[in-house]
């Protein structure tokens, strides 16, 4: 008999213990709830001599010197064109909270550069811009009388989509991304032409996506 009321005693004692460890602890969810981020790399162009360029206008740079055609407009480009692949972020997350761009340009050229960027679907109609009031842009470089550079210019820009805009991305499937200089007589010269082979500048786009995921049991 002693034995028997030890024996239930310790099991009132052991569930009396359970109860007060474990009466502020709430269910379990059946579901759950996660915000993480996805960065990814989207392209990069260069635009340098040895591609072909395309020049806007007619030529408006008074230049007399001994310079290349394109040396006389205003505006010189190149455009490169990179696959827009997010439809696994939209297929999997159940709602986009942002999109976040990042543009990074460095330039060699002793001109100012700058670029654009532009969303398009299967047959390149436009859907958007990255820059809709003024596009990026990166300062000259400072080049010595040899040609040699003394600091390559960089600048960084951000932009931020919302979820409205986000959904124009939904039918992109490219990007295009256009960088160019700004072509003055006093920064191009018979004497420093010589070296612009030499120079590049670089564009790099990236992004960052913000989403939700709803995990169910």
């Amino acid at each position: 008999m002693k034995y028997f009321l030890n024996r239930n005693c310790l099991i009132c004692l052991v569930m009396f213990m359970v109860w007060g460890c474990t009466k502020n602890i709430e269910p379990v969810p059946n579901s759950a709830n996660l915000s993480p981020s996805l960065s990814f790399p989207i392209g990069e162009g260069e635009f340098n001599l040895s591609k072909s360029l395309v020049t806007l206008g007619i030529p408006v740079v008074n230049l007399t010197e001994n310079v290349p055609g394109w040396a006389k407009y205003a505006d010189v480009y190149i455009q490169d064109t990179f696959t827009l692949n997010i439809d696994e972020v939209f297929d999997q997350s159940d709602n986009i909270e942002l999109i976040m761009f990042k543009v990074n340009i460095w330039n060699e050229f002793p001109l100012a550069g700058e670029a654009q960027v532009w969303f398009v679907d299967d047959t390149y109609n436009k859907i958007d811009s990255l820059f809709t009031t003024e596009k990026a842009t990166v300062p000259a470089a400072e080049i010595y009388s040899n040609g040699t550079v003394v600091g390559t210019k960089f600048e960084s820009y951000k932009s931020t989509w919302d979820k409205e805009r986000v959904e124009l991305l939904r039918s992109a499937t490219n990007v295009i991304v256009r960088a160019g200089l700004k072509v003055t007589e006093e920064c191009v010269t018979e004497q420093n032409i010589q070296y612009f082979d030499d120079y590049a500048l670089r564009v790099q786009l990236a992004a960052r996506v913000d989403f939700s995921l709803n995990l169910n049991n």
